[in-house]
């Protein structure tokens, strides 16, 4: 029987390779509603649009222009981006993006720039000044900022000044310093790494950023328009963007929080909808529309219901609009347009122009019209709500957003928009290194007295901080490119001065005990008088401190101590000047001294002073211990015996059993200043 070979299945059609990016453009808006794509291409003609795509964020994952919810906004990316994808066949690689937010800050600045050897000014040294002005706004910037870290998310050129005389175009001509007049916007570090990390997760490198209205300023009042004073107002959902325009040049940018969500949120507290709906319901072009409300009944309304439900709030975005045009611009101006999708609200332009007071066909609003320098098909759907995505593909066509450098700095990857020249030290903010962090000092330095002399011990020196820029020895003003590894090892203050007691003497000659010296109770041997106080073991000097050696361990050392120069006794026989002292001697008078007939302890005189109670320090606490009844130190089994009720089984427990780090005897006298550890 013949073996038949199993066939093969057939192969299903693979499907079809998508061409790589290449020089297409990728612009992506991430609005506080909506997430729109535009895919366009330079061409010699102008940015020629190839599609369109928008979809609406699932749920409110933003706010004011700022991600709350960064995965969210990522799946809404990744929405976009596989349609593009599908219809155009192509694999999206890298995507350009704007940003806004409610807290952004804006600095105008002049900055000159010598020109080189008075020849004629080319393009690249024009773009060198503008660069260095962008850079050195954003140093004077983060100057003023006690917050967190700010990126400069984009810059207009007011005007340039040519050895004191305005230009409208330095190009060729010849002079010795130009002045660049220069507005930069700034917004938090965490606002456009929230945007960059959303971009990340829907696998899209970030490779250029503008801020929305700049972005919006190009596609609706490119430069030719600029010389007439024109402001624009990009009204999306969460805020409304404001620049303003003279004298052919972008002047000042502004932003308010009140925007579309304002008008949906009133919806919902007056029919008692959810967002949704009322978004729904503020949107609906028909002459009635269905909804059902949270206590789920159904209604009708009108269109004309709800545009009059909705105008005293549409009058108050107005006035937001106004009120940030007039603080941008100082006077009304010759012109307004309205883009964004909030700009579609009835009645809204008229209001402006009225908060404004100049002429209602001064104020345009949402019109594709309105996006100049674009080549697209007129089928295509673009309107207002297309400004800033397609705005943000003209910057990037005509070079006037930044390219995003990424910079290992100790392990963290962090992006900073490229103004041509970064150095380490522009990335420190970034990275939350302060200017402290780079600088140190000495240790304090330390002054006391020993025996009578003035000691002073200086602080040791501060460790340098440490920048090494791709493994090689770098500063603050090493400049630094994409990729690059810094490491920056932050300086530290040198060790205070220190000094202890061991530094200066013999620690284990230093013993003190009791004697009776003329009747009263005295301390003698060898000790130190650390600011007047008893000191027998290791202690730590401190500020000021005033320290002696007292050595009375002979009679003769007692006796000159005390300037003392008779004859005496030492127990009640004649006394050798060198003879070694001990605990319990007595010293007396020779002429006056008998000695006694008994062995008990003679009688104290009545001038004896009741001796100090010894100051020690137990286990790391110090403490004040009471000397015996009989007026002799106490011993070691005293102290035990006060730290347990069983000082047998206290003892026996105990792993260490040390007076001054020695070994203790249970009769061990116990003086000033011992240190006694039980553990």
């Amino acid at each position: 029987m013949e073996n038949k070979k199993t066939p093969k299945p057939k192969a299903k059609n693979p499907a079809p390779k998508k061409a790589p990016q290449g020089d297409i453009i990728f612009a992506l808006d991430i609005g506080t509603r909506t997430v729109i794509g535009v895919l366009a291409k330079k061409t010699s003609q102008g940015c020629k649009i190839l599609d369109v795509e928008s979809v609406t964020h699932a749920k409110r994952s933003m706010a004011d222009g700022q991600i709350e919810d960064i995965k969210s906004v990522a799946d809404d990316i990744k929405r976009v981006k596989r349609e593009l994808e599908n219809r155009n066949k192509i694999t999206l690689s890298s995507a350009c993006i704007a940003a806004a937010g409610r807290a952004l800050k804006t600095l105008r600045a002049s900055w000159e720039f010598k020109l080189p050897n008075n020849a004629p000014i080319s393009a690249e040294t024009l773009h060198n000044a503008e660069m260095d002005a962008v850079r050195r706004t954003c140093e004077d910037f983060m100057s003023k900022t006690e917050s967190s870290a700010f990126y400069c998310v984009g810059h207009s050129v007011i005007s340039l000044t040519l050895d004191g005389f305005k230009v409208q175009n330095a190009e060729g001509h010849r002079g010795e310093q130009l002045v660049t007049d220069i507005i930069g916007a700034f917004l938090p570090v965490y606002v456009v790494d929230s945007l960059c990390a959303a971009v990340d997760m829907a696998r899209l490198s970030v490779t250029s950023l503008t801020l929305e209205p700049i972005a919006a300023m190009n596609a609706v009042v490119p430069t030719e328009l600029r010389l007439i004073n024109c402001a624009l107002c990009d009204i999306g959902a969460g805020t409304s963007d404001v620049a303003v325009s003279r004298d052919g040049s972008v002047t000042a940018y502004g932003m308010s929080t009140t925007a579309g969500d304002e008008i949906t949120e009133a919806i919902m507290k007056e029919l008692l909808v959810d967002f949704n709906t009322a978004e729904r319901i503020k949107t609906f072009s028909e002459k009635d529309i269905t909804y059902t409300d949270i206590l789920l009944m159904e209604h009708k309304i009108t269109r004309d219901r709800i545009d009059k439900l909705i105008e005293p709030y549409a009058r108050e975005l107005a006035k937001t609009i106004a009120r940030e045009i007039i603080t941008a611009n100082a006077v009304p101006p010759q012109a307004v347009f309205l883009v964004g999708g909030g700009s579609k609200l009835k009645g809204l332009s008229d209001y402006v122009a009225e908060e404004l007071n100049i002429i209602p066909s001064h104020v345009i609003s949402g019109r594709r019209e309105l996006l100049r320098g674009i080549i697209a098909p007129e089928d295509m759907t673009l309107s207002a709500e297309h400004a800033t995505p397609v705005g943000i593909a003209l910057s990037v066509g005509e070079g006037v957003s930044y390219d995003f450098t990424t910079i290992t700095i100790n392990g963290r990857k962090l992006r900073a928009p490229d103004t041509s020249r970064l150095t380490v030290f522009e990335l420190l903010s970034f990275a939350k290194i302060t200017p402290e962090d780079m600088i140190a000092g000495n240790g304090k330095s330390m002054s006391f007295t020993v025996s009578g002399e003035r000691i002073t011990l200086r602080g040791e020196p501060p460790r340098a901080a440490e920048i090494i820029v791709n493994g090689k020895p770098g500063s603050l003003n090493t400049v630094v490119t994409k990729g690059d590894e810094i490491t920056v090892i932050p300086a530290e203050n040198g060790a205070d001065a220190s000094a202890h007691l061991s530094d200066y003497f013999d620690m284990a000659e230093i013993k003190s005990f009791t004697i009776t010296l003329f009747g009263k109770k005295q301390r003698a041997g060898r000790y130190i008088l650390m600011n007047g106080r008893e000191i027998t073991a290791e202690r730590r000097i401190q500020e000021g401190d005033e320290i002696s050696l007292v050595e009375t361990e002979t009679v003769g050392k007692l006796l000159t101590t005390h300037g003392i120069t008779e004859s005496v006794l030492l127990n009640y026989k004649p006394a050798a000047m060198e003879s070694l002292l001990k605990s319990g001697d007595i010293i007396s008078r020779a002429e006056t001294s008998d000695e006694p007939a008994s062995t008990s302890a003679p009688t104290p005189a009545p001038e004896e002073q009741k001796p100090a109670n010894p100051h020690i320090t137990v286990n790391g606490i110090e403490a004040e211990f009471p000397m015996r009844a009989d007026g002799n130190p106490p011993i070691f089994l005293d102290i035990a015996t006060a730290f347990s009720d069983n000082p047998t089984a206290l003892l026996a427990s105990a792993k260490t059993i040390t007076i001054n780090g020695k070994i203790a005897r249970l009769d061990e006298e116990i003086h000033n200043g011992d240190v006694i550890i039980i553990e």
